[in-house]
């Protein structure tokens, strides 16, 4: 062990440079919690550090577990290494490291509190990398109260390299394997970056693997041999700060060699550095308390075999790539559900409106909605709003216009086959455990109506910013730089739990305090209004068990990020999804699985990407991943004047994601360029990439009140596809800019698999490959030309606002129409 004669430093001055250090962090974590209003870069967010109702441990954890933890180890650190004498600038360094080590720490434990269930101890440890990089940010501000107390040191014989090459490698190598994949690639983030990794199938094959655990181990251990050179190790303790640090910045440098290795496929430098390196963080916290057994018990062994360089290096070469392949080849692969069709699905075959199933991904082919008969289908549709339940404005102007017949059967003749249809938890539940059965009715009219005309219904379980019951009350005054939240729509009044949180906004509604207070409570259960939410849904499911015009539910639109994101908005909002989906599947017993919709927080419509739900959360094979895609449109990064992600690198991002899923993808919300013709090439490029990647899309929104709270209530319009003038409340004609659009061809219904498609000067090419009846919709007055190869028995009728070409495929097909 390394040895030194240090000048000895008063217990006084030991004590005093601790309780200054952990009394700055706490400061520090106090300044940031009231200096940002959104929580997001705070340590402990604001509404953990206010005095309000207990609602279960959630409203303690950072009080009482968090706070305590970081501010005790960080302390201990600074009397510690003052006491060592390690020199100044060495002093502020490991401050800051061990501020960072703490947080960690911390993060581990409250989440363990927060989330007792073994996917709560793998997120755990996967964002307590997060948080540790989070506290580099203030960090050293301890460490800086750290400097005031130290003084110069000596320096010790340190360890030899073998020491430490061994001591970080061999933990490294037993334990990378098993939490490698899972901080990296199993992330919730980590299919953003299309990286669908398991021990058995590495995106750059095992070498990549073995390159960032040989990097990790390499820069640990020459971190250890550094640090043991200035720091006395003599005791145990000191011993496994010292190897958790190194092994930190081991992990983070092996976050930085991943990021160099997937730049190739990657367009957000940032975002990819800052997940990759807090995963590496992780990967440092996780490995890191081995480094000191390992010395210990293998001090001997050193000795006598690490005579020589070249023996040391080769001997921890072996031992890494021995231990990392026999995990590999032990750790077991994740089950995978398979799709079944079952009799009362395939009954529908030949309907109308056959029952909508999914087909499995197979090799490099992705996964896809397909109907009872085998056929691909893309859906393609709008929105419609027209059933939600909007808090009123000032301006007295109706919130929604009424949904009839006529609009369906407008919607229909712009070739639309699907209706993602929203509805108001708060008109279905009024009343804790009492049903409007009105509304329900309601909801089935408008089922009916969409099948009448030929097109599914998606039901979306809407909300915006949570609930209509949620905006501030009147003569509410808010702080400089913020404003009072309006009230928007979804949860009723009894489901809406703040704590009392602010109701005022800052630069968005979906970040405001009161709303990430009334998503944490929700996503945790608080009084059991998920639970109740859960039972709405089973309604539903009982209510449509059997109709196959409805193509499924879309379980939480825009779901909010609460106040800790990303955990409550991927891993507590997966465990949303489950239980609903469970609840679902219960009560269509005697009916058939409908596909379920599911979405990533709102801020994947914000930003164009976000932390999704973790892979597995669900082992259902019905699921269809819908995130908006709104890029180059709505998105934050559009008032800045920049763009960090384009309309196509969205396509992508969200491709990746619904890969890594082993989901089909469609996009359930996209549009709002603004005005039609002069964001007509935006919305070109958008149906071109949709063509492109074979996908169906829901357009926002069919027709939108003035009334709306998210209408402008200064503009003269209100609407998107179907426009309102405000002064007259007349509705104005569908833009033809917006016909061009939205209404272009398409094949409804495909045999197999497609292979092609594309939309070129409004003639429409498609190919495939498979046995059964094709479906194509074609707008327009003229009875267009076809071009079949393939394709038998073609016939060309005509329908409300364009044609119908239909014909039959018996293996490869082409289609040309014209």
């Amino acid at each position: 062990m390394p040895r030194s004669d240090r000048p000895a430093v008063s217990r006084s001055r030991r004590a005093t440079a601790g309780v200054c250090a952990a009394l700055v962090l706490l400061g520090a974590c106090a300044a940031e919690a009231l200096l940002d209003p959104t929580g997001l870069l705070a340590l402990v967010p604001r509404a953990q550090l206010e005095i309000g109702p207990v609602h279960g441990p959630w409203s303690l954890t950072g009080l009482v577990v968090f706070l305590p933890v970081a501010a005790a180890v960080t302390g201990w650190t600074a009397a510690v290494t003052v006491g060592e004498g390690a020199g100044r600038w060495r002093t502020l360094l490991r401050v800051w490291g061990t501020t960072a080590l703490a947080a960690g720490l911390a993060r581990g434990l409250q989440l363990l509190v927060e989330v007792p269930t073994r996917e709560g101890a793998r997120v755990a440890l996967w964002t307590s990398g997060l948080t540790a990089e989070q506290a580099l940010l203030v960090g050293w501000l301890p460490g800086l109260a750290a400097l005031l107390f130290a003084r110069a040191g000596a320096r010790n014989t340190g360890f030899g390299w073998r020491w430490s090459l061994t001591g970080t490698a061999l933990p490294l190598a037993l334990i990378g394997p098993l939490v490698g994949t899972m901080l990296w690639e199993g992330s919730p983030v980590g299919a953003f970056y299309g990286e669908r990794l398991t021990l058995r199938s590495l995106p750059l094959g095992p070498g990549r693997f073995a390159v960032e655990l040989v990097v990790a181990a390499v820069v640990s251990a020459v971190l250890l041999v550094r640090s043991s050179r200035h720091f006395g190790y003599a005791r145990p303790t000191r011993l496994l700060l010292g190897g958790w640090l190194a092994a930190m910045g081991g992990g983070a440098a092996a976050g930085l060699v991943q990021t160099a290795l997937a730049l190739p496929t990657g367009w957000l430098v940032a975002p990819q550095l800052a997940v990759r390196v807090g995963a590496g963080l992780s990967l440092g916290l996780a490995f890191g308390w081995g480094v000191l057994p390992t010395l210990l018990l293998l001090s001997r062994a050193l000795d006598v075999m690490a005579r020589r360089r070249v023996v040391t290096v080769l001997t921890s070469a072996v031992v890494l790539a021995l231990a990392s392949w026999s995990l590999s080849v032990v750790t077991p692969a994740e089950a995978t559900t398979t799709p079944v069709l079952t009799a009362a699905a395939a009954a529908t075959a030949g309907q109308p409106l056959p029952a909508l199933t999914v087909r499995q991904a197979k090799g490099t082919t992705p996964a896809r909605i397909v109907d009872a008969e085998g056929r691909q289908v893309l859906l393609r549709g709008v929105n419609v709003n027209q059933l939600v339940d909007y808090a009123p404005g000032s301006s007295g102007r109706p919130t929604v216009q009424p949904l009839t017949d006529a609009d369906f059967a407008a919607m229909a003749a712009m070739g639309f086959d699907v209706v993602r249809l929203s509805v108001s938890w708060s008109l279905l539940e009024p009343q804790r455990g009492h049903w409007d059965t009105g509304y329900l009715k309601r909801i089935q009219q408008a089922v009916a109506m969409a099948a009448a005309h030929g097109m599914y219904t998606d039901i979306d379980m809407h909300q915006d910013a949570w609930s209509r019951y949620i905006g501030a009350p009147a003569g509410t005054v808010c702080p400089s730089g913020t404003d009072p939240l309006l009230g928007y729509d979804g949860a009723p009044q009894w489901a809406t739990l703040t704590d009392g949180a602010s109701p005022c906004q800052f630069t968005g509604r979906d970040i405001a305090p009161a709303v990430a207070a009334a998503f944490t409570n929700f996503y945790h259960d608080v009084d059991g209004i998920q639970g109740e939410l859960v039972r709405t849904w089973s309604l539903l499911a009982r209510t449509f068990k059997d109709d196959p015009a409805v193509a499924g539910y879309g379980l939480l639109n825009e779901p909010g990020f609460g106040d800790d994101a990303p955990v409550t908005s991927s891993v507590l909002l997966g465990a949303y999804y489950q239980r609903a989906v469970k609840e679902i599947r219960a009560q269509e017993s005697g009916g058939f699985p409908h596909l379920v919709f599911i979405e990533p927080s709102v801020l994947w419509s914000g930003l164009g990407f976000d932390a999704a739900p973790p892979q597995g959360f669900s082992d259902d094979p019905y699921l269809v991943f819908a995130p908006h895609l709104y890029n180059e449109s709505i998105t934050m990064d559009q008032g800045s004047g920049i763009t960090l992600v384009s309309i196509e690198q969205g396509f992508t991002l969200a491709g990746q994601q619904a890969d890594a899923y082993g989901m089909p993808l469609w996009i359930g919300e996209w549009g709002w360029f603004g005005d039609g013709s002069t964001d007509t090439a935006k919305q070109e490029r958008f149906v071109q990439a949709a063509d492109a990647q074979q996908l169906g899309d829901a357009v926002w929104v069919w027709k939108q009140a003035c009334g709306d709270p998210q209408s402008d209530p200064a503009a003269a319009t209100a609407g998107n596809v179907v426009r309102v003038d405000c002064a007259t409340g007349k509705v104005l004609p569908v833009a033809a800019s917006v016909t061009a659009i939205l209404d272009r061809p398409y094949p409804r219904a495909a045999p197999g698999q497609l292979t092609q498609l594309r939309v070129d000067g409004g003639s429409l090419l498609l190919a495939g490959s498979g046995r059964g009846s094709l479906d194509v919709w074609f707008p327009g007055s003229a009875k267009p030309a076809v071009q079949p190869v393939g394709v038998t028995g073609v016939e060309v009728t005509r329908a409300s606002g364009g044609w119908r070409v239909t014909g039959r495929t018996a293996g490869s097909y082409g289609l040309t129409v014209r």
